[in-house]
């Protein structure tokens, strides 16, 4: 299921990811008597995750809806955080820093400036095609940023997230979610060592969060 698009999801489909997500200890509260959460929700009125986001986007709206739904007000703070993750913010093209710039500038000529105006433009393999030739870019480097600005939209990854995964040869979100958690976990600490992106490691529990996460951006 594609949760790009908050108004489409239903407030069920919004419950089973939380239960199915393998969330941090600090939110796992969030499970604690969610199916009545979430028919409190629905008895407010609400139908889909955009009419709860636009509930509790801010801590002032948090704080009326918490009087007047009942539901817990730090409950209501710790699933705004959860569900803000599902859609993570388009980025800026101008991080993407180790590609030539001169394509970077290419493409904000044409007003394309942050990942979800490329994908905009790029979903489709022949309409990309035209556009890197219109714009003068490599057809290659074009699918490159393509597929990175694809990935970005998993909870958690960002675009340097993005760079190792394609760099381990998982450069589509289908490829990461049918990834084995083992190797993928194996590849990313080879790329993190011979690129040095991260210190340390990166945990499998980690890796195994990014291959679920993944389906939703099918």
């Amino acid at each position: 299921m594609d949760f790009s698009k908050p108004e489409t999801i239903s407030l069920d489909d919004l419950r089973d990811r939380i239960k199915l997500t393998d969330l941090v200890p600090s939110r796992s509260v969030l499970l604690e008597g969610i199916d009545t959460v979430f028919e409190n929700l629905k008895a407010q009125g609400f139908q889909t995750w955009l009419d709860l986001q636009k509930a509790i986007k801010n801590p002032k709206k948090i704080e009326d809806f918490s009087k007047k739904s009942e539901i817990d007000f730090q409950y209501l703070v710790l699933l705004r955080r959860e569900i803000e993750g599902y859609h993570p913010k388009p980025f800026d093209l101008k991080v993407v820093d180790w590609v030539p710039q001169e394509v970077i500038t290419k493409l904000f000529d044409d007003g394309v400036a942050t990942s979800d105006q490329l994908l905009s433009k790029c979903s489709e393999l022949e309409a990309r095609n035209l556009f890197a030739d219109k714009i003068g870019i490599n057809r290659e480097m074009l699918d490159y940023l393509a597929n990175l600005a694809s990935l970005c939209r998993v909870q958690w990854v960002s675009p340097i997230a993005g760079r190792m995964l394609i760099e381990a040869g998982y450069d589509t979100c289908l490829k990461l979610y049918t990834a084995d958690g083992n190797e993928l976990f194996e590849a990313m600490n080879r790329v993190n060592k011979q690129g040095n992106y991260f210190k340390g490691t990166i945990g499998l529990r980690d890796i195994k969060r990014l291959i679920e996460a993944a389906k939703y951006c099918l």
